[in-house]
């Protein structure tokens, strides 16, 4: 057999075995090296293949489909840097639990070290952030390899898998490649069978729940039945898809009260709190969790650890396989109404803020956040950046059931955040993807990945001219650093039109500054790629929010001395 044929044949048998497992996308970026594998994707029926002219852009398409889907997604690439491009997204999936398949092509074993063109070492080239590796070349079982690769990804903690395949030349097969034949592959799931003696008991205890990061099926629906069995409110982050009565949608807003106001964290403290998966979005939520004193319960798969080193209990099981455990023992909780006490928080906080946005003139931040959390058509995804998005989404939108949030916080890189709601958009539902316009920049030429896939995604893009988010932090109040050097490293203003960039990768893109036409925009089908920017002014960021915060605290003060005097 000819070093073509057993080519052509490895990958027949590792894309085949791919789909075995389930895959159905392969995100696949130009190059010669890795011919072989484009082929066989392109001719394997159970899997689509996707071209993407930049690899980095590739590997946040294939994070957003996995994330949405919960199905491994595979990415391809030729040897050399065009491996490396994958890095960024591969952090970001090992720490958001996002299962993938990284396949580098590789020149042979004899070209490594030799200083060959477009070779270098990609042995264990991602290191410690995928979870396994493995190196092969024409004469490995590929079928074997694949089945391996996505057990790895969707086994036990989900995550990133490197698979790299030397290949020698000649890389066109003699004849026409064909589909090798499926093949079973076992089904691999997380256990769901904890230690019911591990679990704590709640007897009589005031409790309240935080809910943070994306959880799997079924979370929503135990933890709901969960928190009324203990009289317990939710404070849930945006990903985590928690509604219902219980859910607390001014969690953030609430904690802000701490630094000022009315504190009514510190007011109303619960025996203990239960933590489920990673910390929440909210930075006061989880100030107040690293100094309250208060004990707590952290429950996650093992790949989320603690930061703020407060939990006196790590229990190392997936979220939803504890509350499905406890669901199914007698667990008596606190009988009364302290659930019911931080609903009354909730709505009180909730018409305070709702009141001072719309004393803000309009555009606004909060009020943007608001109208897309609210608008974004039903059953639709709402994919949100890091940085400033996700914490607005956090504060002022409320809680929906018929919306996917979805956002990279696993380290929290604004990079690939557009090519990330492509995946997501892709893994089957229209897609809102809310960002900043740094974000934007930073990912810019996705926008053109997006036209040529036709994908049904609305970019809703925040311009306020540069990076706001460093105006809430101390580099932007610090008396130790010149108006001019801050601009020019933190405030990054770059005067473009994004609309018009949009334009030139051929998207249909306007720019809105009434209320009511953003409304009805975001409300409407997402039938395209499209784009929608508002301008908004960075210099009233911080008074903006701080107005809205204060609102609150207001309120709620003026609420308890109501309630004292009755």
């Amino acid at each position: 057999m000819t070093t073509a044929d057993r080519n052509a044949g490895f990958a027949a048998r590792f894309v085949g075995g791919l789909a075995d497992g389930g895959v159905t996308e392969a995100f696949v970026s130009p190059g010669s090296r890795h011919t072989p594998l484009i082929l066989a994707a392109a001719i394997e029926p159970r899997i689509t293949d996707r071209n993407v002219r930049d690899e980095r852009s590739a590997g946040f398409m294939a994070l957003g489909y996995a994330k949405r889907t919960g199905i491994p997604a595979v990415v391809m690439c030729t040897s050399g840097s065009a491996a490396a491009q994958y890095l960024p997204a591969i952090v970001e999936a090992d720490r958001s639990s996002t299962p993938l398949v990284v396949v580098s092509a590789d020149r042979p074993a004899r070209l490594r070290g030799t200083a060959a063109p477009q070779a270098m070492d990609q042995i264990e080239l991602y290191g410690r952030h995928v979870k396994r590796f493995l190196d092969a070349d024409e004469e490995s079982d590929g079928r074997q390899l694949a089945h391996e690769a996505v057990s790895q990804a969707i086994g036990g903690t989900p995550g990133p898998v490197h698979v790299n395949v030397a290949f020698d030349e000649p890389l066109v097969p003699d004849s026409v490649p064909v589909p090798s034949d499926p093949a079973p592959m076992p089904i691999i799931g997380r256990p769901i069978d904890p230690d019911p003696g591990s679990m704590p008991s709640f007897t009589d205890r005031s409790v309240i729940i935080i809910a943070g990061g994306r959880q799997r099926p079924g979370f929503g629906r135990a933890l709901e039945r969960f928190a009324r069995t203990l009289d317990a409110p939710i404070f849930a982050d945006p990903q985590a898809s928690v509604t219902g009565t219980g859910v607390i949608h001014r969690s953030d807003l609430l904690a802000q009260t701490q630094a000022g106001g009315y504190p009514v964290l510190d007011a109303n403290r619960p025996d203990v709190v239960v933590r489920l998966g990673a910390l929440p979005t909210s930075k006061p939520l989880w100030q107040w969790l690293a100094a309250c004193g208060v004990e707590q319960i952290l429950v996650d798969d093992g790949r989320y650890r603690d930061p703020l080193a407060s939990a006196s209990v790590h229990l190392d099981m997936d979220p939803t396989a504890f509350l499905e455990a406890l669901n199914g023992l007698p667990t008596p909780g606190r009988s009364g109404s302290y659930a019911d006490r931080w609903r009354g928080f909730d709505a009180v906080a909730t018409e305070a803020m709702t009141g001072a946005i719309d004393k803000l003139d309009f555009p606004n931040e909060p009020a943007i956040t608001r109208v897309v959390g609210a608008a974004a058509p039903a059953g639709s995804t709402l994919y949100v950046a890091s940085s400033r998005p996700i914490r607005d989404v956090d504060a002022f939108t409320d809680r929906r059931e018929d919306l996917i949030v979805l956002a990279n916080r696993g380290v929290n890189g604004i990079d690939g955040t557009i090519s990330s709601a492509i995946g997501a958009a892709l893994g089957g539902s229209p897609t809102t993807l809310l960002l900043g316009d740094i974000a934007l920049l930073h990912d810019a030429t996705a926008i053109g990945e997006a036209a040529a896939l036709d994908v049904a995604l609305r970019i809703v893009v925040v311009n306020n001219d540069g990076g706001g988010i460093f105006s809430f932090l101390p580099q932007g109040s610090s008396p130790f650093i010149d108006d001019t050097v801050y601009e020019r490293h933190w405030g990054t203003p770059h005067g473009l039109s994004l609309s018009g960039i949009a334009r030139a990768f051929g998207v249909p893109a306007w720019r809105i500054d009434d209320r009511s036409s953003l409304v009805d925009a975001v409300a409407s089908p997402i039938r395209g790629p499209e784009l929608i920017e508002v301008g908004t002014d960075r210099t009233r960021l911080v008074s903006d929010h701080r107005f809205v915060a204060d609102a609150v605290a207001d309120a709620l003060r003026r609420s308890d001395q109501i309630e004292e005097r009755t």
